[in-house]
């Protein structure tokens, strides 16, 4: 039986280096990270085949040409793998997350891109205690993305999560006038039960999830003026990583 090729990930796009048909000849370069993990750690040498594969969900053989000077790898693409062979889900999953405190978010990062969902936004809500200032938001969210691709690798999956800078709930609503479905989490009596929306065919949604202490009386007012949905995961009260997975995990099971 041949053994599975070794995966490495590149942040810059494939489709260029790819078509489905047939593949261009061209040399890709791995990056530095990557390229230790395969020299030193994998001990792999030049002739030597493996998959390379991007945040858009495209993949490819390639074969390992040489190791360069400055620390990378040229690798040489062999043929493209199809996109047929990873199942896509036929929802559309944007989920806005109120930031939790104690790093927790990365682990949400994590459990997003497992779970499929296509866009992450961290969002700073009445109640949110985590506060990131506009100076630090791009180099927070690098981060972020870092551990996105790490856990694609790692999981072998085809598809990233897109994770935006972190947003206030008053700047999201500014932004959502033209989304078709929005759900906000909501533990109140007005909210709908998850399990009631089945029937409901849905291919785009928006999820907004908020923090431990729940969304301000203003903020639920202002979703529903954006013609929000009140959903409720159930009578108890999860706590916001918790309740990520949870939504996140039903939706796409409903509606993929």
């Amino acid at each position: 039986m041949m053994r599975a090729l070794k995966r490495f990930f590149i942040s810059s796009s494939l489709a260029p280096q790819i078509t489905h048909a047939q593949p261009k000849i061209n040399t890709v370069l791995l990056p530095r990270e990557e390229t230790h993990h395969l020299k030193n750690v994998l001990r792999m040498k030049k002739g030597e085949l493996c998959l390379l594969f991007d945040s858009e969900g495209h993949e490819c053989v390639s074969r390992i040409e040489r190791y360069r000077q400055d620390s990378q790898t040229e690798l040489s693409v062999v043929e493209s793998v199809s996109k047929s062979q990873t199942q896509i889900s036929s929802l559309r999953l944007r989920i806005a997350q109120a930031i939790p405190q104690d790093r927790k978010m990365d682990e949400i990062v994590r459990q997003a891109t497992e779970l499929g969902v296509d866009e992450l936004i961290p969002l700073m809500t009445e109640r949110t205690m985590v506060r990131i200032s506009e100076a630090k938001s791009a180099k927070v969210t690098q981060r972020w993305q870092r551990i996105s691709d790490q856990t694609l690798k790692q999981s072998r999956l085809a598809r990233a999560p897109r994770i935006l800078e972190p947003i206030t709930f008053n700047n999201l609503c500014q932004n959502l006038r033209s989304q078709d479905h929005i759900f906000i989490l909501d533990t109140s009596s007005e909210a709908v039960p998850a399990k009631d929306l089945i029937s409901e065919p849905i291919h785009d949604l928006l999820l907004i999830i908020g923090p431990e202490g729940g969304f301000s009386p203003s903020e639920i007012g202002k979703a529903k003026e954006l013609g929000a949905k009140r959903v409720s995961l159930g009578s108890g009260i999860l706590k916001t990583d918790t309740a990520f997975v949870a939504a996140a995990s039903l939706f796409k099971l409903m509606w993929s």
